[in-house]
């Protein structure tokens, strides 16, 4: 009778065994499951309230947007402007929606797109956000939306012109 015991208890702890390990690999499967989330939710406080202007280039050089930069800067100097920079490392329009799409869910008012790989991507983003304001410059080709504005010629002087009009006009409207 003691063998027949031990047996018993022996197929009784594999059970369990199984059964623990089973429901573990259940468990981590509902968490993965659970968790892979489409996108990951951007929240972007503002806390200055300044109005946000974003420029979005594709190349690293920052020499092709020196210009577009340093408007933007100037506006920011005379206008309550919070400029930011965002340089994309893709280059096909599938990778760089992703970057268009994040600087309208971070609320920049406006977006200077500048980039001959960005002309795509651009026109997509503005066709699905119609309220979301676009400069863009880089590609010859214009796109065809009321929210795009083509920025010709991209000078420090029509990006800073560009920029506070924006900021005043959002301005207004906040009042």
């Amino acid at each position: 009778m003691p063998l027949a015991l031990a047996r018993l208890r022996s197929r009784r702890c594999a059970w369990i065994a199984v059964l623990t390990c089973t429901a573990t690999i259940a468990g981590l499967v509902i968490w993965i499951a659970g968790s892979g989330d489409d996108t990951p939710h951007i929240k972007a406080n503002n806390i200055s309230r300044n109005f946000r202007a974003c420029l979005l280039t594709d190349t690293p050089d920052a020499a092709t947007t020196a210009p577009l930069w340093s408007g933007m800067q100037d506006a920011a100097r005379t206008t309550p402007v919070n400029a930011q920079r965002i340089v994309a490392p893709a280059t096909t329009t599938p990778d760089l929606i992703p970057y268009v799409n994040s600087l309208v869910s971070r609320k920049c008012g406006l977006i200077i797109a500048a980039g001959i790989n960005l002309h795509d991507a651009v026109a997509t983003t503005a066709q699905h956000n119609p309220h979301q304001q676009f400069l863009y410059t880089g590609n010859p080709a214009p796109i065809h939306a009321a929210n795009v504005t083509p920025l010709l010629p991209p000078t420090r002087e029509a990006v800073s012109t560009a920029v506070e009009a924006a900021a005043q006009k959002a301005h207004q409207s906040d009042d």
